[in-house]
């Protein structure tokens, strides 16, 4: 079976239970945002995409504290040294001409990855918040998300030239068996990737959709300013947040 799974960082250790069940000869491919990626002291960020592919384990934080010491990065771009670490294979590899696919596909061999993950899209695309009323601004949902009592949030926007879902993940969502939405986030997450050009018209009317259940943990009003949830695609239904009971209804779906 080819399962097809929408997720952010959010999401990782629901991925790791579920690929730890699958047979041998599954397939599980997970489609990532790329909404929150930023340069963060010159390195490219994407953090859903650094959340997927960072290995377990208790991190550690001795570059970002060497970069708070002389107050070279704000707090909100605090990462942990295996981050950085990605995020320096990451910038030279997309520097040199890479695209974000073919780089996010060689850090996963490299980091031995149990199941495929793909960036939605090769394109720079960053969302960002609209911030006060009399002098708006907008600041990066990152910074947002740091301190958002600090914020009047008025707006959410994606900052972008033009965006397509890359090759691969087209050729993904046209052989797959099943696709799963998240769990992770509605709002940065989910949705974002449903909103990329081109992504819902791969998805087959027919074609089954699981939705896993999840409570947006983002702010309220983030929430309210992002508008209405994007629909489900496909011959959708709820599941529960297990996946266990995930994987059998789809296998029974597919």
């Amino acid at each position: 079976m080819r399962i097809t799974m929408v997720a952010g960082a959010d999401a990782a250790p629901f991925v790791h239970d579920l690929v730890a069940l699958l047979d041998p000869a599954d397939e599980l491919t997970v489609i990532a945002p790329t909404v929150r990626r930023h340069v963060s002291a010159g390195l490219e960020a994407s953090p859903d995409l650094d959340g997927l592919l960072t290995p377990g384990g208790e991190p550690t934080y001795a570059v970002a504290d060497a970069l708070a010491a002389v107050e070279y990065v704000p707090t909100w771009q605090r990462a942990s040294d295996q981050v950085v670490a990605a995020r320096l294979v990451r910038t030279q590899l997309v520097t040199t001409g890479a695209s974000l696919t073919d780089v996010t596909i060689a850090a996963a061999i490299r980091g031995s990855l149990p199941y495929r993950l793909l960036p939605v899209c090769d394109e720079r695309a960053e969302l960002r918040v609209v911030v006060g009323s009399d002098e708006p601004r907008a600041i990066h949902v990152g910074e947002y998300l740091a301190e958002p009592t600090s914020y009047e949030a008025t707006q959410l926007l994606l900052v972008a030239d033009k965006i397509a879902v890359s090759s691969a993940v087209t050729q993904t969502l046209t052989d797959t068996d099943v696709l799963v939405l998240g769990p992770s986030s509605r709002t940065l997450v989910i949705d974002p990737v449903l909103r990329t050009p081109g992504f819902l018209e791969l998805i087959a009317d027919e074609l089954p959709v699981l939705v896993v259940d999840h409570e947006d943990t983002v702010p309220a009003e983030l929430v309210r300013v992002a508008g209405l949830r994007q629909p489900d695609p496909g011959r959708s239904r709820s599941v529960p947040r297990n996946a266990a009971t995930m994987l059998q209804i789809a296998q029974v779906s597919a």
